[in-house]
């Protein structure tokens, strides 16, 4: 078989074909086509060209060079010189002008154009619109350069490398491994600065990050410097575009005088904690309110066996809610104090949920592995917690004791009222005996009253803290002592200073026990009888203060001290414990009680206490 191509005869209209052909390309691509002359004037543009400068074929025929600006007339001009005396097409990008006037940035081809004798009569414009590319490539570049300064006067080793080979390394790295010349570092491979012990696992790493196309986790390494030299730098390696190509970019920084400090910390922690394990009190390291560290016997007060059931945990986890706020204000004061601040009551929970009355002192500590952090000295004061409430049932049931003859004068006048008037009834007539019935009842009421006032100051009681007006405390304690002051021709007066609610955070039943100790101490002080006056007002600290003032036969001066210790007293019946009592519920109420005396003159006690806002 012949495999040659057979010649065929040339159909005699193929020169209308060609032309149509070469009519549907020039006026359907999506390429801006002009063609000119050899003068440079316009014969015939495609619709693309219309679209793209916004005149027609008709607006621009035999026009020259209408859509470039004058500052490239000349340019152009030489370029369609050059194209016709070299007979070949050049390629060019340029700023060209809309029929709007805006201007656009254009690729342009200029090919000649040639008849059948091979002579070039016109020449072929092609142009395309690369505003948008110009556009990313100027942004692309500041970007770039912007990197570039950034990374430059960056204090952090910054390394590039683009398929392991290091092609960018800023000043502080170059001084990181000891080089003195970016051309010592680039071109080498980026593994080769690292332990070849560590090589493989950052290997492995970067490969991972690659993959994710996400940054790794901060990694410790051993570099070895171009002297040789083994230092320690943390490493962060980031995947980057760098010239085009993907690329890891490596975070670097020395940590050899970190890790040299970390390790003397650690022995200094160690002494630490070996001289603390031992103490025989409680001990609780914590910072920002989580545990860090807690003592075997701190262990022990909580009911732990292991640290793991403690350390981690949050502070207040282990203080009862009731102390909560009393906590946060105690974190808050110690982190400006340079020393162990006073020790302050709390209540505890141990694992089991027990409640475990302790008091606690703390400190700042500024170097803890590098961190402060607060130590807090724990005393389990249970035992005297105890002690101290026995002592003060024991104290009320002296109170109750003294009172009750002027409990019993007062509760036998209402009692003779009721009696007669009971009498009065048997033979009144019924309109009489509504009126007589609504006087029993208030009688009735005020011995309900009396009694219920010593029922709450002998009654035990757990302490429970709530909002209370102190107003009301000191009406109810006058009103129940107002007899025995009658029986002694004293006068209460108590008068509220700047409105009538004072609220404080307390303890009802303790509070009213201390004005009762505190008044008939008064009481007893003016045997001829005499004036108590009890005055409330707002300090400026948060506080307020409550003035008990009386004209008894006074303390002298060099006893006053004294006052408030265990068995001393000024009374020849005293025990030496009432005012002890006192001065501790104050204190348990976070306030303060001051005691000014001169025989023959008088009292005058200052309470303290901070009202709840």
């Amino acid at each position: 078989m012949d495999n040659r191509v057979e010649s065929k005869p040339i159909p005699t209209n193929w020169m209308q074909q060609i032309n149509q052909l070469f009519d549907l390309c020039f006026h359907h691509t999506n390429a801006s086509i002009a063609v000119i002359d050899l003068q440079n004037h316009i014969l015939q543009v495609n619709r693309a060209y219309e679209e793209m400068y916004g005149w027609t074929n008709d607006e621009v025929f035999e026009k020259c060079l209408k859509t470039v600006p004058s500052y490239e007339v000349d340019r152009v001009r030489n370029i369609h010189s050059r194209v016709i005396y070299q007979d070949q097409a050049e390629c060019y990008e340029t700023h060209k002008l809309r029929k709007n006037g805006d201007s656009f940035f254009a690729s342009m081809t200029i090919s000649p154009l040639k008849d059948s004798e091979g002579r070039i009569f016109a020449l072929v414009e092609v142009a395309r619109d690369i505003s948008s590319r110009k556009m990313e490539a100027v942004k692309l570049k500041e970007s770039e350069e912007r990197y570039r300064n950034l990374v430059e006067h960056s204090p952090e080793p910054i390394i590039v490398y683009t398929e392991s080979v290091i092609v960018y390394a800023n000043p502080a790295a170059l001084k990181l491994v000891g080089a003195e010349s970016e051309y010592q570092v680039r071109g080498k491979l980026a593994i080769a600065f690292i332990h070849p012990d560590e090589r493989d696992e950052l290997q492995d790493q970067v490969e991972d990050l690659m993959k994710a196309e996400k940054p790794t986790d901060i990694i410790e390494k051993k570099l070895v410097r171009l002297d040789n030299q083994l230092i320690n730098v943390e490493i962060r390696a980031v995947p980057v575009e760098y010239l085009g190509k993907p690329s890891v970019q490596l975070l670097c920084r020395d940590i050899t005088h970190k890790k040299v400090m970390e390790s003397i910390v650690r022995e200094r922690d160690e002494e630490y904690r070996r001289m603390i394990k031992l103490l025989p009190e409680p001990i609780v390291v914590h910072q920002e309110g989580i545990i860090c560290y807690i003592n075997d016997i701190g262990l022990k007060l909580l009911g732990a066996v292991m640290q793991s059931e403690v350390i981690g945990k949050s502070v207040t986890e282990f203080i009862h809610p009731d102390f909560h706020e009393i906590f946060k204000e105690r974190v808050k004061s110690v982190e400006f104090a340079d020393q162990y601040i006073p020790f302050i009551e709390l209540n505890l929970l141990g694992l089991h949920g027990e409640r475990i009355a302790i008091e606690a002192s703390s400190v700042v500590l500024h170097k803890y592995l590098e961190r402060p952090v607060i130590q807090t000295v724990l005393r389990d004061i249970t035992e005297r917690k105890t002690a101290e409430e026995m002592l003060l049932q024991s104290e009320k049931l002296s109170v109750v004791g003294q009172l009750a003859a002027g409990i019993a004068h007062e509760i036998r006048n209402p009692l003779t009222s009721l009696v007669g008037f009971l009498k009065l009834i048997k033979c009144a007539p019924t309109q009489k005996i509504v009126e007589y019935t609504d006087i029993m009842l208030v009688e009735l009421n005020r011995i309900n009253s009396i009694v219920n006032e010593f029922m709450l100051i002998s009654k035990p009681q757990r302490s429970r803290f709530e909002d209370k007006n102190i107003c009301e405390i000191i009406e109810n304690v006058v009103s129940l002592l107002q007899p025995q002051a009658l029986l002694h021709n004293v006068e209460i007066d108590f008068n509220r200073m700047n409105g009538g609610v004072h609220m404080v955070k307390s303890d009802e039943g303790q509070l009213k026990q201390v004005f009762i100790n505190l008044l008939k101490n008064s009481v007893e002080a003016m045997p001829g009888g005499g004036m108590i006056h009890i005055a409330i007002q707002r300090l400026g600290n948060k506080k307020m203060l409550i003035k008990l003032k009386d004209n008894g036969i006074g303390i002298a001066e060099e006893l006053i001290p004294r006052l408030g210790d265990p068995f001393f007293t000024t009374k020849e019946e005293g025990t030496g414990l009432g005012l002890m009592v006192c001065y501790r519920i104050i204190e348990a109420h976070h306030g303060s009680m001051r005691i000014q005396s001169k025989l023959g003159v008088g009292t005058v006690i200052d309470i303290e206490l901070p009202f709840v806002l």
